[in-house]
């Protein structure tokens, strides 16, 4: 039915890109503001969906205006949401204010998690799940153990985006294949003896994962696999806005996968779609087509056309319920 199920909790982003954050009691003009779709594994089956694969998502959403923007946002990004669970009209959905800074290349969230109710294990489609190749967490919540534990007896891969780091994101890791964990989660988990990459991704792998990366922001990404120790550089580009790099980083990597590379080519593959999508505002909107992607890897020319045309969509697009 699908190539990639993702399993987390989608939200509705507000972008803002400003030149710089205002000093208090003063105000500054936007470049951009606009709505869009978010969330880790959310954005990630966006980017998946965008370069070709088959992608869904299992989720719970509130019955709220902005519970149909997301979903609509989905099925404009190519992803099924079928299983897509909306609560009643009273339920809130989440939302994040996303201010991205042009002068300092930063990024700031405002959140709010709304009042959906968890997803629970027995919510899950598991029929659904094993009828794909891979699945994509963001957690370890209970829903995602359990959905973890399936798909491993049943043969898929199961990757993970390990953001900020948590306890629970710990105790899923023998469930996991593939570990793509944040600087944030790898300085959590390792607490000031972090300066062995190699040794301490090792330990990372002994702890269930077969694959192990750690993306590093500017600095590129590295990590284990297929027995050796990979360094893999970021490329070169103008960056607008770096919300949702991390995110697309996860679905280009299955993308990737999907299409057979090696792990080490995947890594590289990733890179290059999140380094294009930082050229845009937005988590999804510079998400590039394998087209784009193509001949950014053999030249570097970024062909915008394609994106362009999404970003004047979400322009367009910007107070639609």
């Amino acid at each position: 039915m699908v190539d990639v199920v993702g399993l987390g909790h989608p939200v509705m982003d507000q972008l803002v890109n400003i030149p710089r954050l205002p000093s208090g009691n003063s105000g500054v003009r936007a470049d951009e503001i606009f709505h869009q779709g978010g969330g880790n594994a959310a954005s990630a089956m966006a980017a998946a969906a965008r370069l070709g694969a088959k992608a869904g998502m299992i989720a719970k959403i509130g019955g709220d205006a902005i519970g149909d923007f997301i979903v609509k946002d989905f099925i404009y990004n190519g992803v099924d949401t079928s299983r897509i669970i909306r609560e009643g009209p009273d339920a809130c959905s989440s939302y994040v204010i996303a201010v991205s800074e042009v002068e300092f290349g930063t990024r700031s969230f405002i959140g709010r998690r709304g009042t959906v109710s968890p997803l629970r294990p027995e919510e899950v489609d598991y029929d659904y799940i094993a009828s794909a190749k891979i699945l994509h967490l963001e957690s370890g919540s209970p829903a995602s153990m359990v959905a973890a534990r399936f798909a491993r007896e049943k043969g898929l891969k199961v990757c993970i985006d390990a953001g900020a780091y948590s306890e629970d994101r710990v105790k899923i890791m023998p469930y996991i294949d593939i570990f793509i964990a944040s600087e944030h989660f790898y300085n959590g988990l390792f607490k000031g003896r972090g300066a062995d990459m190699r040794k301490n991704c090792e330990e990372m792998q002994r702890a269930g994962p077969s694959v192990v990366w750690v993306t590093c922001g500017p600095k590129g990404c590295v990590g284990l696999a297929e027995g050796e120790f990979y360094e893999v550089p970021t490329f070169d580009v103008p960056v607008k806005d770096t919300t949702g790099a991390g995110d697309v980083f996860h679905g280009a990597y299955i993308a990737a996968m999907l299409e057979g590379l090696p792990h080490a080519e995947c890594a590289r593959y990733a890179s290059a779609v999140s380094s294009i999508k930082c050229i845009f505002v937005g988590g999804r909107t510079g998400i590039p087509n394998r087209e784009t992607l193509g001949r950014f890897l053999k030249d570097g020319t970024v062909l915008t056309e394609e994106i362009e045309e999404r970003l004047a969509y979400y322009r367009r697009n910007f107070l639609a319920k």
